[in-house]
């Protein structure tokens, strides 16, 4: 796993030049944009995406385990005048830290994807616990097998498998885009949406579609 902590100390910290608006337009624009209610931002960082969210309506929680990234969080909240409450907690142990259940949209834009399995499974666990019947979930992961420079990554079978029956994948997308750094598109960054299952699938049912790549443009 990554040293986030020390990362951040030292400054370094490139997950958070992300486009916020460019990678929410997807989901949140047009006709079927989901109305807001209770969103998990799971690894929040600096609170871009939740402040971005919160601004537009939603409720949403943070939970992030480095003190540094949560302080800007909250001078970013309080700056853009929305109330956010942040948990300082490990996402490994998600289902742990006092949370209502209840979300109807969860989203990890690259922190499960470099945990270590007892710690995936611990998240994704939480994500399951945390998630109201047919929540939305959102999951950026590298493509597996990156080395020690980056996260460990996670392909579509590894997403799929990590969160079992409660879930049903809708879609894979590719976020590299023209002006994507070398490095990143090698990594190939993939958002998975997932829905969360009214109730178990049938055993002769497959636990999830399998769809192609969608590359945004």
């Amino acid at each position: 796993m990554l040293p986030y902590g020390l990362l951040y100390r030292l400054g370094f910290a490139p997950w958070e030049r992300r486009d916020v608006a460019q990678s929410w337009r997807p989901l949140l624009d047009g006709a079927r944009a989901p109305a807001p209610a209770r969103a998990l931002d799971v690894g929040c960082g600096s609170g871009r995406d939740a402040v971005y969210l919160a601004k537009r309506g939603w409720r949403v929680t943070g939970v992030d385990s480095v003190e540094k990234a949560l302080a800007s969080a909250r001078r970013r909240a309080a700056e853009e005048g929305v109330e956010v409450p942040w948990i300082k907690g490990d996402v490994a142990e998600l289902g742990r830290l006092g949370l209502q259940p209840g979300y109807d949209l969860l989203y990890d834009f690259g922190c499960i994807h470099g945990l270590s399995d007892t710690g995936r499974k611990g998240a994704a666990a939480g994500l399951t616990q945390l998630a109201a019947p047919g929540a939305m979930l959102l999951i950026t992961a590298f493509k597996a097998g990156r080395g020690i420079a980056l996260p460990r990554g996670m392909d579509q079978e590894d997403v799929v498998a990590l969160l079992g029956d409660a879930w049903e994948l809708q879609e894979s997308r590719s976020v590299v885009t023209e002006d994507t750094p070398a490095v990143m598109r090698r990594a190939n960054p993939t958002v998975y949406r997932l829905i969360r299952r009214t109730q178990a699938a049938p055993a002769s049912t497959p636990t999830a579609a399998t769809t192609e790549d969608l590359r945004s443009t």
